[in-house]
């Protein structure tokens, strides 16, 4: 009977555990679900170190690490916008390119995607061609 609670509480532990993961979980799990392929189609006569998975692990955690250190230098450049003239340049389905300019009036983040509004029209960030009267700024 203890063996059965046991094992009972370990799997409540784990579905809490699971439930309350960050976005930065699905990089480890996808990793999880590699590694497990990887140990799946290894060669027995030659199996891959232990050192190497951490070295992969590490270098996965590093490469998240760096997307958030540019998203962040993103999301600043936009705010440091506010108030300056833009140019933006932005190409539609069909091909047609737009350009337009205004004053960058605010920023709004959605996911991981961040837009500025330009003279009241909703622009990605990655579009803006110029920043300020003389300055060449992309972001």
């Amino acid at each position: 009977m203890s063996i059965t609670s046991s094992v009972t509480s370990s799997s409540s532990v784990a579905s809490t555990t699971s439930s309350t993961t960050t976005s930065n979980s699905l990089d480890a799990d996808s990793f999880l679900q590699l590694l497990a392929s990887e140990l799946k189609y290894q060669d027995p006569s030659d199996p891959v170190s232990a050192t190497e998975y951490v070295s992969q692990m590490a270098q996965i955690s590093s490469l998240s690490q760096l997307s958030s250190i540019y998203t962040s230098v993103n999301n600043a450049a936009a705010y440091n916008m506010i108030g300056q003239e833009a140019t933006y340049s932005v190409t539609d389905s069909s091909g047609s390119t737009t350009t337009g300019s205004g004053t960058v009036n605010s920023v709004t983040i959605s996911g991981s995607n961040t837009y500025v509004d330009v003279g009241g029209t909703k622009v990605n960030l990655s579009s803006i061609t110029q920043v300020g009267s003389n300055s060449t700024t992309s972001a």
